[in-house]
């Protein structure tokens, strides 16, 4: 069995999509690859690539850089503007990974990810943050975690998610941007990350909906006030016994 060939990709593809419909059984889909000529831990590979880019989610093991194009391109192509955003996020959490666990920079994935992304970006999508990232605190297996972490809070799909789901106001203290400075503004939101990072094992995949939490900068710097950071109750909490303690 040699290099995996275009044609093994593009069957790839459909077995993953049958097997994640429930239209095919995963040992009739890797027999089918094996077949081809593939071996089955490439199979799988494939199969398992196609199951997480459907939902967005971390995977850990590598395809090539055509199969990662093809498969973007068709799940575009099938699943619209909402479908490549789901893909792209698991694109990015798997290029994350891989970088941290590797040491090594994955270029050639980056500039897929970033050429698929032109295709569905917003105004969501950029931002402007303070220096927030303690280098000095130490986290599981020796690894700064805090900076793989603020990394979901900048990715653009990520936030895009969150802000869909939430809105753009502060989810604290309910600052909108928009209705302070008019057009400048617009569209503006931290995005904040409340899963504890000290929980965090290396295979985490983050879930914009429940993970993520549009903040107003204020408000997000008083989160990380403490390690682990503040929940979004303890702040409202300290919030209503300050304004209380300001009345009396």
């Amino acid at each position: 069995m040699g290099k995996i060939t275009n044609e093994q990709i593009h069957k790839a593809f459909e077995v993953g999509k049958k097997i994640y419909l429930n239209q095919m059984s995963l040992n009739e889909g890797t027999e089918s690859l094996t077949n081809m000529g593939m071996k089955k831990s490439s199979g799988l590979d494939y199969i398992y690539a196609y199951s997480n880019l459907i939902q967005g989610k971390l995977f850990t093991r590598t395809i090539n850089s055509y199969g990662t194009e093809y498969y973007l391109e068709r799940i575009y192509n099938e699943n619209g503007v909402s479908g490549l955003k789901t893909a792209l996020l698991s694109l990015y959490q798997h290029i994350e990974y891989y970088e941290e666990t590797s040491g090594a920079s994955v270029k050639t994935g980056r500039k897929i990810y970033q050429k698929f992304y032109e295709l569905v970006k917003d105004d969501f999508g950029e931002t402007v943050f303070p220096d927030e990232v303690d280098s000095d605190q130490k986290y599981s297996e020796g690894k700064t975690r805090q900076v793989t972490v603020n990394s979901y809070e900048r990715n653009q799909i990520a936030r895009q998610e969150c802000i869909e789901h939430f809105g753009l106001n502060c989810q604290v203290c309910d600052f909108n941007f928009e209705q302070k400075f008019g057009d400048l503004g617009k569209n503006f939101i931290h995005v904040h990350h409340i899963i504890d990072i000290a929980s965090i094992g290396k295979e985490y995949s983050v879930n914009p909906k429940t993970d993520l939490i549009p903040v107003c900068p204020n408000c997000h710097a008083m989160l990380h006030k403490q390690k682990p950071a503040y929940s979004i109750s303890e702040l409202k909490k300290i919030i209503k016994e300050s304004t209380n303690g300001n009345n009396v």
